[in-house]
């Protein structure tokens, strides 16, 4: 699977971040079984990290674990996907509102310039280095929220959207429309528009919702 040896610490933690490239790669698909031995033996590892890590990805909703057959990767319904992306929703758009209020001109500028990073990996086409950007842009609003709690209870269900979240730009059109919800983000940033900048992020979610939602429609086997 072209996964090398890890290093000893924090194994567990390790271990769910490779299952979780899998799956997002594409390499374990959903309803396909994880199969512990292969990865202890492609990792160098024994098996309790493994069956911690699938524990873990249990609990972030990416692994069933069914009694007597194994762990399988899940296969997310779109009632799934509504409620999470509902959810997630209101949680973002009151950081951006947060975020918009509270930003500082030094901070302005430290995220204009993951805007502008963001921006360049979409003329690029670079759909791997904007989603990476797209990440930290996401999480760099929720700290500038200001609001530990908001922050820690967004972390906490941003694990469960990401995989979601990086499937939806296959859908034709999708990663340009993506990069024109930023920049609407980014005009209410620019003016600290905290009511504009809590539309624009809860557009910028229904979006992604209705995008995925779509392709699961059309080919189900897009959404991991």
């Amino acid at each position: 699977m072209g996964i090398e040896s890890i290093k000893v610490e924090s194994l567990e933690s390790q271990v769910s971040y490779r299952i979780r490239e899998m799956i997002r790669q594409r390499i374990l698909t959903k309803g396909q079984k994880v199969k512990e031995r292969e990865l202890c033996e492609k990792l160098g590892i024994s098996r309790t990290p493994v069956r911690e890590a699938l524990r873990t990805l249990k609990s972030e909703g990416l692994i069933d674990i069914i009694p007597n057959k194994g762990a399988f990767v899940s296969e997310p319904s779109i009632e799934n996907i509504k409620e999470i992306f509902e959810v997630m929703s209101l949680l973002e758009g009151e950081a951006a509102r947060l975020a918009a209020r509270r930003i500082t001109d030094l901070e302005l500028k430290k995220l204009e310039a993951i805007h502008q990073e963001l921006k360049r990996h979409h003329a690029e086409r670079n759909s791997e280095k904007y989603l990476a950007a797209n990440s930290r842009c996401h999480q760099y609003i929720r700290k500038l929220a200001k609001n530990q709690l908001l922050y820690e209870l967004v972390q906490s269900l941003q694990v469960k959207i990401f995989l979601y979240r990086t499937q939806q730009l296959n859908k034709l059109g999708r990663f340009d429309q993506s990069v024109k919800e930023h920049e609407e983000l980014m005009k209410a940033f620019r003016k600290k528009d905290a009511r504009a900048a809590e539309r624009a992020m809860k557009a910028h979610l229904k979006n992604q919702e209705e995008a995925l939602v779509a392709m699961q429609g059309t080919d189900s086997s897009k959404v991991a």
